[in-house]
């Protein structure tokens, strides 16, 4: 999907989650958010937590995130680098009673820093950053035509591609497949761009981001999955895989 975002005016709804412990600030992240989508023009969906562990166990990805940086159990830092590894990139704003998280707060990609207790304008502006984020951001997709219609497809959520006849058959990350009417070839066009996909002989197209380990005849995947490969494709995806993480 795409988002068009000019500062005033979001054509989709927009997932935020806010997480903090105390629920003073947790009801006034959610008040200026309201207040900021009114003014604004932005529509959001907003949902809290009061327990990061309820965000960490969250099966939805949120457009953005706003953490209590102290909290018990899990701090805002150590959720913010659980949902990085989790290849979350979605912008993520502290709010924080502390000013002395700042340089954490940058490693781990964070996109605002508010400093407890804060102005609306201090809060707007932190929202502003997230929302501008989220354009420059915007999720790389494929536009695929499936039976009934076309299907629009986050790259990062491709783990591999095998070849059936005419199709190909495209495992996504939460398990789902899709049967597309395409030639390996072309799909791999379709991919090339994004830098992370390699076609494997004739039968696979595979994220590399997905490899877990590779052996002498097979591929072992994140998703559990094993692609046995012929002896012929493997040393071309052997090279590709090592000089992929070589480059990042």
């Amino acid at each position: 999907y795409e988002r068009e975002y000019s500062g005033t005016g979001i054509s989709e709804m927009i997932k935020i989650a806010i997480c903090d412990d105390q629920k003073e600030y947790l009801d006034t992240a959610k008040n200026l958010i309201t207040q900021y989508g009114a003014e604004k023009d932005v529509p959001f969906d907003i949902t809290e937590f009061s327990n990061p562990s309820d965000l960490l166990d969250e099966t939805v990805e949120y457009d953005i995130y706003l953490l209590d940086v102290c909290m018990p159990g899990i701090t805002g830092m150590s959720l913010a680098t659980e949902l990085r590894a989790k290849r979350i990139e979605s912008p993520i704003v502290f709010l924080t009673s502390y000013s002395d998280y700042a340089v954490q707060a940058f490693g781990v990609n964070a996109t605002h820093y508010i400093v407890k207790p804060y102005t609306k304008e201090e809060f707007f502006k932190g929202v502003d950053k997230a929302l501008a984020a989220i354009n420059i951001n915007s999720p790389k997709t494929i536009k695929l035509k499936i039976e009934g219609g076309y299907k629009t497809i986050l790259v990062y959520n491709i783990v591999w591609s095998e070849s059936n006849d005419h199709y190909q058959i495209i495992s996504l990350l939460n398990g789902e497949k899709l049967s597309v009417r395409i030639s390996a070839t072309e799909l791999a066009d379709k991919l090339s761009p994004f830098g992370c996909f390699y076609q494997c002989g004739k039968t696979y197209i595979i994220n590399l981001d997905y490899i877990d380990k590779l052996s002498s005849n097979s591929a072992a995947l994140t998703s559990g999955d094993n692609l046995v490969i012929p002896r012929t494709a493997f040393k071309g995806l052997q090279t590709a895989y090592f000089d992929y993480f070589g480059r990042r």
